[in-house]
């Protein structure tokens, strides 16, 4: 079993009020002891220059609560360009390695660099893989990402209220077409509608049917835990993808 924590932010107006804001949400985490928390996406209001340095107190969660954090997206600027970055940090305080945006929306084309590789972290007893808000529209991401070994994927998003339902829609086909569970946290604020979701599964057996099983937010600050069985759900996707046949998509 993975424990999966998801945090709902309400945008805050300072670096260091955003800091603070998802520390105490973190401790609220502690009697749980989630495996993994994700953040939203654009929940930080600046660029960050020094990740170690401006985020050394969740740093220091990590290792103090023992769970890996996905960091959420934000700007970050290396080596002179400028990316949606998702670092990861693991149960020790070390930086896994970072998820650049694939696919930037709207007007972040013309400020930020894309990504051009899907990354694969290991946590420990299980792999996982993170899309960044737009790229779950992309369900070459979502696959690739299980064909690379990936047993959970991650969507840190920042979807405006009018665009949760269709958001919906995306993850939760992301996680039946690939069989996997998908977790997207979200912010919650004047224009973003929070309803952060976890998509596991309910599985008949005699008609192969998997049924997605959700825990959906509200539209405020909220933490989101769920238990994941991967051992049941590695079994559902082996099934699914021995019916694949791979050979007829190359050019994919």
């Amino acid at each position: 079993m993975v424990k999966v924590a998801l945090l709902q932010l309400r945008s805050q107006k300072t670096r260091a009020e955003s800091i603070e804001h998802v520390i105490r949400m973190l401790r609220t985490l502690g009697s749980v002891e989630p495996d993994i928390v994700c953040l939203p996406e654009l929940w930080y209001p600046k660029i960050v220059n020094s990740f170690e340095q401006e985020f050394k107190h969740i740093i220091d969660m990590a290792k103090e609560q023992n769970m890996i954090i996905i960091s959420g997206a934000f700007l970050e600027r290396i080596n002179n360009n400028l990316y949606i970055s998702t670092p990861v940090i693991s149960r020790d305080g070390m930086i896994l390695g970072r998820q650049f945006k694939i696919h930037p929306f709207g007007d972040q084309r013309n400020a930020v660099k894309s990504g051009t590789m899907m990354e694969m972290f290991d946590g420990g007893s299980f792999k996982f893989g993170i899309g960044i808000c737009y790229d779950v529209v992309f369900p070459e991401v979502s696959r690739a990402l299980v064909r690379k070994g990936a047993e959970i994927v991650f969507f840190p998003s920042k979807i405006s209220k009018k665009g949760i339902e269709p958001w919906h829609m995306y993850v939760q086909v992301r996680a039946l077409e690939n069989r996997i569970p998908v977790a997207a946290p979200n912010v919650c604020d004047e224009m973003h509608g929070g309803k952060s979701i976890l998509v596991a599964f309910d599985y008949d057996k005699k008609t192969d049917i998997a049924v997605p099983k959700r825990i959906v937010g509200s539209i405020n600050d909220q933490t989101l835990v769920l238990d994941i069985d991967l051992d049941h759900v590695r079994k559902i996707r082996e099934a699914r993808f021995n019916d694949l046949k791979s050979n007829l998509y190359d050019s994919l």
